[in-house]
């Protein structure tokens, strides 16, 4: 009896081991790596495609009617496309000849962005040599960057063809030689088969369990199965724990960039702003000024009301700040009673305009606060930036500035 047992034990047991190990490096691993690249990779590129082939809109219609509104839709997806580039780019870090690829298609589009720029800002008549030549160049190096990207995905969907093959190469084994087993053995000792059967779910309990643990904290490649139902229950698993990180990840990243007090960008998210500013004012000579204000003597509405009373102040300036700038203004309070305002495409005069808005308005504003009416007025400095712009420079310039207006008697402007 124990003879027999063991002949039936042993080919079920050799099954189980090497259907698993099959299953597991042929069929999950497969499918893993599939899931990735059609999400990190696949989609993204797709989704780069669509955009790139979606700015000749904006521009086309610009020069048939030269209405403003065009330009920023414009804008919109340029930013959408360079920061899919940057995506992708980190995807494909380890692939080299899709990586030279995807560096070709990014030259093409700053070539056809610089092309657009001088399109949007060209006073020309729709058929002119000149605006055709141009017209034709953008449409080119547009269409050159979709066929980079298109070779990109077929190289990639050429891998993922492959993955599936094997996949299903493995499976195949997988079951040829659970079954082969299977059939040893029930010849041998249905008991051994039941035993079997016990023990291949036991096994299931313990990758269901172990995904449940994954979706608990612990950070791993989410895996889709198209395998027996027990491991599909893991590939559920793995779904639901993908949503919490995406959850958590962005309540997060909000926490972090967010003041708790005001609901304004904070410090890291102005530290973060600002090298993007420099990469336009770089690229596409825009001039942008910068604002840096203060709350005069907000140490004493503290020290002769309470910080109740200052946090008060602070969230209706921010409000009154936030309400009174254009709508791509970027407002941060980068200190206690500190702020700071980038403004894109602003020249001295617009940004004493706005700076004069927000000063009068704060200080004509009566704030209440319990029984008492408070009034505070701020101070603010104003930098312009030049080219090449030198950020460290530009905010050394709107502090001093700043450091002037509060000298010369606070409740002022100042240009640096």
């Amino acid at each position: 009896m124990a003879f027999a047992l063991g002949v039936a034990w042993t080919p079920l047991a050799l099954s189980v081991v090497i259907g698993f190990y099959l299953l597991d490096r042929g069929v999950i691993d497969s499918y893993a790596d599939v899931s990735y690249r059609m999400h990190q990779q696949i989609e993204p590129v797709q989704r780069l495609r669509l955009h790139i082939q979606g700015a000749l809109v904006p521009v086309d219609e610009y020069l048939e009617d030269r209405q403003a509104q065009h330009l920023p839709a414009y804008r919109l997806l340029r930013t959408q496309v360079e920061e899919e580039f940057v995506t992708l780019s980190q995807s494909l870090n380890e692939e080299q000849a899709l990586q030279t690829l995807l560096q070709q298609a990014h030259q093409d589009w700053q070539k056809a962005d610089e092309l657009a720029s001088q399109l949007l800002h060209t006073v020309r008549q729709h058929s002119e040599p000149a605006l055709v030549e141009a017209m034709l160049a953008y449409h080119g190096r547009l269409e050159s960057a979709i066929d980079k990207l298109a070779a990109i995905y077929h190289q990639l969907d050429a891998v993922v063809e492959e993955d599936y093959r094997a996949a299903g190469r493995y499976y195949e084994r997988s079951l040829w030689i659970l079954g082969i087993a299977a059939v040893i053995s029930l010849f041998a000792m249905i008991t051994s088969v039941r035993l079997v059967g016990r023990l291949l779910s036991a096994s299931v309990d313990r990758l269901v369990e172990g995904a449940l643990k994954f979706a608990g904290g612990e950070r791993e490649h989410r895996i889709d199965v198209v395998v027996p139902p027990e491991l599909g229950r893991v590939a559920e698993e793995f779904n639901h724990m993908i949503e919490r990180i995406h959850k958590s990840e962005s309540k997060l990243e909000e926490i972090a960039r967010r003041d708790p007090l005001t609901g304004l960008a904070n410090r890291r998210d102005f530290d973060e702003t600002l090298p993007e500013m420099r990469a336009q004012i770089d690229r596409f000579g825009e001039q942008w000024a910068v604002l840096a204000m203060d709350v005069d003597h907000f140490k004493a509405v503290n020290d002769t009301h309470g910080h109740a009373a200052g946090d008060e102040v602070l969230k209706q300036v921010s409000a009154i700040m936030a309400a009174n700038l254009r709508p791509y203004d970027r407002l941060f309070r980068t200190g206690g009673e500190e702020f700071t305002v980038l403004m894109p495409r602003a020249d001295r005069q617009m940004a004493c305009d706005v700076a004069e808005r927000l000063r009068a308005t704060i200080g004509n504003t009566v704030i209440p606060y319990k029984d008492i009416e408070l009034r505070v007025t701020v101070s603010v400095g104003i930098a312009l930036s030049g080219q090449p712009c030198d950020t460290a420079a530009l905010m050394e310039t709107a502090d001093n500035a700043l450091y002037q207006a509060k000298t010369n008697g606070r409740n002022r402007c100042v240009v640096g």
